[in-house]
């Protein structure tokens, strides 16, 4: 379960045959390590890592889950109700569910019908869902999605440069100490394209030309990322919200990391700042170390600020925007 509709009955009935690796064997192996961990809160608390060497056409997330963790499902093993102990709100009310991601995208299928493949990052995540049902990409499993991309489709990655070349350039050097070949662009806007994995490095003002990254503005409901920009007496601020979409404070020189996605285009990633000063920030922090089980990650004071804020929003919220 990932928090998507209900299955067919035929189609539970075929992922719960796969996931109890009955009937038609374990199928052949494919040679590398796939990566499982399991948070709850955002990703603020790991509860389970584990990997699989080689796993075989028969390997499901599911599968691999229920090997690692103490598992309940539903619907014939595709829909995930429990997870050592802590059950989603269709098995016991309230507004946290278990949701996941595959390479950093949001899975559309359920784990009893998604296979495990060779590099794949596997992340499940407890959450808050009230403010946003749907993340559509996650940067928490970098440096997925460039080396892996989805269902073992590896897009090419794009960098479109829209601010001064320093800061493209340690993007570019980032991907390719990962074993990523990207190309770099220089366009006067961002120029979307579907069937390529984006990153756009620059200062907002520049970025939310973007049709996909443009839909940060409108909040978490639509893009999954819990901030946003606005303009406050004549300069552009970040606000940063809590796991229910509460704005927490506003923040100035500010960066951030982020991902979107359109569907059914490839995901955009966005390295940006409330200037170019701080989206130079941000562009120098395409690191595991950083962004690991982070939905997004805002830059304040040179620190890195998961997002959501895992601090809870005041009363008021912050001071309002003049």
């Amino acid at each position: 379960m990932n928090g998507t509709a209900f299955v067919l009955a035929v189609a539970a009935l075929a992922a719960a045959t796969a996931a109890s690796g009955c009937g038609f064997g374990p199928g052949d192996a494919s040679p590398g390590r796939a990566e499982l961990r399991v948070t709850r809160e955002f990703g603020t608390i790991p509860m389970v890592t584990a990997t699989l060497d080689d796993p075989t056409e028969s390997d499901t997330v599911v599968r691999m889950l229920d090997s690692s963790a103490d598992l309940e499902t539903s619907f014939g093993g595709n829909f995930v109700d429990s997870i050592d102990g802590y059950a989603g709100s269709t098995a016991g009310g309230g507004d946290e569910d278990w949701f996941f991601f595959v390479n950093g995208y949001y899975s559309d299928i359920g784990s009893g019908e998604t296979p495990v493949r060779p590099g794949d990052r596997i992340w499940w995540d407890y959450r808050y869902w009230s403010a946003a049902y749907r993340v559509p990409a996650v940067v928490g499993s970098w440096p997925e999605p460039f080396l892996h991309g989805y269902e073992g489709d590896r897009p090419s990655t794009v960098v479109q440069c829209l601010t001064d070349r320093a800061p493209c350039d340690a993007v570019m050097a980032s991907l390719e100490d990962e074993g990523v070949d990207p190309t770099l662009e220089r366009p006067a806007a961002p120029e979307p394209s579907p069937d390529e994995l984006r990153i756009l490095v620059g200062p907002w003002d520049a970025v939310r030309d973007d049709p996909a990254a443009r839909g940060i503005e409108a909040g978490p409901g639509e893009s999954g990322v819990y901030a946003s920009f606005e303009r406050c007496a004549g300069v552009t601020t970040l606000t940063v919200d809590d796991d229910h979409g509460r704005a927490v404070e506003r923040l100035t020189d500010a960066g951030m990391v982020a991902a979107v996605r359109r569907d059914p285009d490839q995901p955009t990633w966005v390295v940006t700042g409330t200037d170019a000063t701080a989206a130079a920030g941000a562009a120098a922090a395409l690191d595991g170390a950083v962004l690991r089980d982070r939905y997004a990650v805002a830059f304040s004071g040179g620190q890195p600020v998961p997002l959501p804020s895992p601090e809870d929003a005041p009363a008021d919220g912050p001071e309002p925007c003049r």
